[in-house]
């Protein structure tokens, strides 16, 4: 890039994001528009648009919060998180952090697990497509292969643990209710892509033991005994089938694969 336009335009960025004089000598004054009015235009403009791109990764935050507050909190994350993506779609992907971290929001923590919910949504709805066998897959298993499974994942998967009613104070705005107060309600949610449409549902406290120790790479015959604080050693074997049909219908899992598979790939 020509080093002139290169220092040009790093002036022109100070001036609209932190309202320095660094233009000051480039830009014409008049009397009926003074030199700041004519920045502030830009100023505010550049400030908008992102405050309109952030509405749009997290409505359910905003209308929590209503515009003003929103545009505040827009503000705040410009000072510390400045966008430097050229895509304006990834602005925004700190957010949560902030809310964690900064007062006022840290005082109520749903707002930040609301926050990581959106944008939860946001990443199912971008991720790649690929093909799901389905609950079939399972009847071309060997006995003695159970025991080493291992799922690939389909790429929209994720799994959240929420200490608060964050769901339903989602639900709630999404539906134009009022929110219920905050309260501390702990849950796990699966959030993936049927299709085209982002979803999400509730998990058991036995079925987030099984999906995340999978998930952390333990093969099947291992991730059961996650299920042991809850069912007896014959029961938990069943219980553990059956997510994983209920997961294979649900197009959560791309493919099935063994532990000998994945350590020793077959040659081409």
């Amino acid at each position: 890039m020509n080093t002139q336009l290169a220092r040009l335009q790093k002036r022109v960025a100070q001036t609209i994001r932190h309202g320095s004089d660094m233009l000051n000598d480039l830009i014409l004054e008049t009397a009926a528009v003074p030199r700041p009015i004519r920045i502030g235009i830009y100023a505010d403009a550049y400030l908008l648009r992102l405050d309109e791109a952030l509405r749009s990764n997290y409505p359910k935050l905003h209308l929590l919060l209503g515009d003003d507050d929103f545009l505040a909190l827009t503000r705040r994350y410009l000072d510390t998180q400045p966008s430097r993506q050229p895509n304006i779609r990834w602005f925004g992907d700190q957010l949560a952090v902030l809310l964690d971290n900064q007062t006022p929001y840290a005082d109520v923590p749903a707002f930040a697990e609301l926050a990581r919910f959106e944008w939860a949504l946001g990443l199912a709805f971008d991720a790649a497509d690929t093909s799901t066998p389905g609950p079939a897959i399972l009847s071309t298993l060997a006995d003695e292969d159970w025991q080493e499974i291992q799922p690939n994942w389909h790429p929209s998967l994720s799994v959240m643990a929420f200490n608060w009613n964050t769901l339903a104070i989602w639900r709630a705005l999404d539906a134009d209710e009022a929110p219920p107060d905050p309260q501390t309600i702990p849950s796990y949610w699966a959030i993936w892509r049927d299709s085209l449409q982002p979803c999400y549902r509730s998990l058991a406290d036995d079925e987030a033991a099984l999906l995340l120790s999978m998930q952390a790479g333990q093969p099947f015959g291992d991730a059961c005994a996650a299920l042991l604080a809850w069912h007896s050693a014959d029961e938990a074997p069943n219980r553990a089938v059956a997510l994983l049909s209920q997961w294979l219908h649900d197009g959560w899992i791309s493919n099935l694969q063994t532990v000998v598979e994945i350590t020793h790939p077959a040659s081409i």
